[in-house]
């Protein structure tokens, strides 16, 4: 099913307002101009722009609001979910132990290949780069603590 650009962007332009509401409470960290609130109402803003955007989109196109474009294969999908569910159990199990640098990498290059079947060095390097961009913005910049795990004396 395809739904239309105006039903998407009011999707997301809501979720982008939960966002903003439910962060407002959060307090800013001692000593620093932003605080736990920082990063979802950054998230929310840019939700609500997009989405407004693409509200405008849908209703320039006068798009049907759902239609559906071809039958949606149950074993694909099914295999697809349950190699979301098991990334998510897979990283909450490992992480404590591997740490966040090698379980990210992993499990990344593992959606990566079985998602787009480009072959593992380029499902490998797009997880390197993708779980770095990561550890630079969360660990580094927001000092969210992520486990280094067995590579704590590399990286520090």
């Amino acid at each position: 099913m395809r739904t239309s650009d105006a039903v998407s962007g009011t999707m997301a332009a809501a979720l982008g307002a939960v966002l903003i509401v439910a962060s407002a409470d959060l307090d800013p960290l001692p000593r620093q101009v932003y605080g736990a609130g920082t990063f979802p109402k950054v998230v929310g803003g840019l939700l609500l722009l997009m989405g407004g955007l693409l509200v405008i989109k849908g209703l320039k196109q006068r798009q049907a609001w759902a239609r559906w474009t071809s039958r949606v294969a149950l074993r694909p999908f099914l295999q697809a979910l349950a190699a979301v569910v098991a990334s998510v159990v897979a990283y909450v199990l490992l992480t404590p132990v591997l740490g966040f640098p090698i379980v990210a990498t992993a499990l990344l290059t593992l959606l990566f290949r079985a998602y787009h079947r480009q072959g593992w060095w380029r499902a490998l390097l797009f997880a390197a780069v993708a779980t770095t961009m990561i550890w630079i913005m969360f660990a580094q910049l927001l000092h969210v603590p992520l486990n280094p795990g067995l590579l704590e004396q590399v990286l520090y």
